[in-house]
C-alpha cells in the first residue's frame, strides 16, 4: 500500500501538467499541428522533420498516452493488493473510465477538426465537456491517492454537508466549463487594448465566444464567494486541524484566483497567465475534492503507511 500511494500521488500530479500542457496547445494554436489523423501524428507514427505546432501536438499525444498507461498500470496494481478496498477500488476504476472518456473526447476534436481556428459552436461545446470530464478524472485520481494513504477509523456522513459540498462541487463545473469557453474566447479572438475587449464583450453582433466569456467573471466570484462561506462553516464546525489547512489553503487559492483573474483581463490573456490560473483552478478542485472526502467520511483518519496514527489534536484522539 505505502507504493500503491506513491503511485498514484504520482500520478495525480503528472496529469495535472498534463492538463496544463494541454491547455498550452490550445492556446498556442497547436492542436492542428497532426492534422486530422489520431492517434497517428500526420500519418506516421513519430512525424519527420516536424514544424514547431506539429511538434507541440505529438509532444502533447505522448504525455497523454503516458497517462493512460500510468492509470492502468495502477489498475492492476489495485487489483492484485487492495481490490477489497471498496473505495478504493471504485476510484481507480472511476480514473479508468473517465481516462478512456478523455481519450475519445480529444480524438473527437481532432477528427471532425475542432482545433486550430474552429470557432463552431460544436467545439464550444466539445471544450466544456472536455473540462468536465478533466475535472471528474482529477477527482477520481485525487480519491485513488487518498484512499490508498489514510484510512477512517470512523465514518460519520453529515447530509447538510454533503449536500453543501454538492453545489460547490457543481458549481465549480460550471465555472470550469465557462473558463474554458472564455479562455477559447481569448485565443480565438484576441483584443489589442482593454477598452476594446470589453466593448466586444457587449456588442450584440459579436462572436457568440466573445459574448459569452464576460459571464465568467461573474460565475467565479459568485462560485468562490460560495465556497469561501461554505469552508468557513465546515471549518467553524470542525476540530480537525487537516481540515482546518486544508480549508484554509483552498480559500487562499480562491483569493488567489480572484486576483489573477483581474491580472488576466487587464494582460489582455498572455499564455503564461492563463495556464498559471488553470494550474491553480486543478489545485483548487483537488483541495475542495479531499475536503469532500471529510464530508462523506468525516475527518477520523489513519495514516495506511505509518505505524503512528494521525492525531486530530482533541484530546489525543487518533484523527
Amino acid at each position: 500500500m505505502k507504493r500503491i500511494s506513491f503511485f498514484a500521488w504520482e500520478v495525480l500530479v503528472y496529469n495535472v501538467f498534463v492538463i496544463v500542457f494541454g491547455a498550452f496547445v490550445r492556446a498556442t494554436g497547436a492542436g492542428a499541428g497532426c492534422g486530422s489523423h489520431w492517434p497517428l501524428c500526420n500519418g506516421v507514427v513519430i512525424p519527420r522533420s516536424p514544424q514547431i505546432e506539429t511538434l507541440i501536438e505529438w509532444t502533447h499525444r505522448l504525455t497523454s498516452g503516458v497517462t493512460v498507461l500510468l492509470i492502468f498500470v495502477m489498475l492492476l496494481w489495485v487489483w492484485r493488493v487492495a481490490w477489497g478496498e471498496k473505495k478504493l477500488r471504485y476510484a481507480v476504476l472511476g480514473s479508468v473510465f473517465f481516462i478512456l472518456v478523455e481519450s475519445l473526447i480529444g480524438a473527437w476534436l481532432v477528427l471532425f477538426g475542432l482545433v486550430g481556428e474552429n470557432a463552431s459552436m460544436a467545439r464550444a461545446i466539445s471544450m466544456m465537456a472536455h473540462l468536465i470530464n478533466t475535472f471528474l478524472l482529477l477527482a477520481s485520481l485525487t480519491g485513488v491517492a487518498w484512499f490508498a494513504t489514510f484510512t477512517f477509523s470512523s465514518e460519520i456522513r453529515n447530509a447538510k454537508r454533503v449536500s453543501g459540498w454538492l453545489l460547490g462541487a457543481l458549481g465549480m463545473l460550471i465555472l470550469g466549463a465557462s473558463g474554458a469557453i472564455a479562455a477559447l474566447g481569448d485565443t480565438l479572438f484576441p483584443s489589442s487594448s482593454l477598452l476594446e475587449g470589453l466593448r466586444a464583450d457587449f456588442d450584440p453582433l459579436a462572436h457568440f465566444l466573445i459574448r459569452l466569456r464576460v459571464f465568467h467573471p461573474a460565475i467565479a466570484v459568485a462560485v468562490g464567494g460560495y465556497l469561501i462561506f461554505f469552508i468557513r462553516y465546515l471549518v467553524s464546525r470542525e476540530m480537525s486541524p487537516w481540515l482546518r489547512k486544508i480549508g484554509y489553503g483552498v480559500i487562499t487559492l480562491i483569493i488567489t484566483q480572484w486576483v489573477l483573474g483581474i491580472i488576466n483581463v487587464i494582460t489582455l490573456a498572455p499564455v503564461g497567465i492563463q495556464l498559471f490560473h488553470l494550474l491553480l483552478t486543478t489545485l483548487v478542485w483537488i483541495g475542495y475534492v479531499i475536503i469532500g472526502i471529510f464530508c462523506w467520511r468525516g475527518s477520523h483518519f489513519s495514516l495506511r503507511i505509518s505505524e503512528h496514527p494521525i492525531h486530530d489534536g482533541v484530546n489525543g484522539t487518533p484523527a
